[in-house]
């Protein structure tokens, strides 16, 4: 499920952003397919750490409760400044992000989307200025106006 800021921009606000933010099912048979799709394109964890990590449930605790950390980042040897990020404790589950969904078609591929108002719920009260930014952009598109 994409979220994040390239999920702003395809909801029609343009705007720029190094990382593609990812919410997962993170049941077993979801995870192991999407470590071994990560491994075949080649990513790797941001961390020195293995990518079976990922789905360890024990172990993502422990890095939120000892550092905070709210996604687990991947990226490509070849493209540094590109990271996704895997947010494994989402504002909004993956449940309710899935059921509301919206699939955006962009070129040969049908992506799903959070919706706007997950945005907007995913987006408020992060402190973070451009947040605060997508999410008037975000009312703005909701409310049928141009962002």
């Amino acid at each position: 499920m994409l979220v994040g800021g390239l999920a702003v921009a395809l909801h029609g606000y343009p705007r720029l952003t190094m990382d593609v933010d990812v919410v997962l099912a993170m049941d077993d048979k979801n995870l192991r397919r999407f470590i071994d799709g990560a491994r075949a394109a080649g990513l790797q964890p941001t961390i020195p750490v293995p990518i079976e990590s990922l789905a360890q449930p024990e172990l993502i605790e422990q890095w939120h409760r000892e550092k905070g950390r709210l996604a687990f980042s991947l990226r490509s040897p070849e493209a540094q400044a590109t990271v996704i990020d895997i947010l494994v404790r989402p504002v909004v589950p993956y449940a309710a992000l899935r059921d509301a969904a919206v699939l955006i078609d962009a070129g040969p591929y049908r992506i799903p989307v959070a919706s706007i108002d997950h945005l907007i719920a995913m987006k408020t009260g992060t402190g973070r200025g451009k947040d605060a930014i997508d999410v008037e952009a975000l009312t703005k598109l909701r409310n049928g106006e141009s962002a």
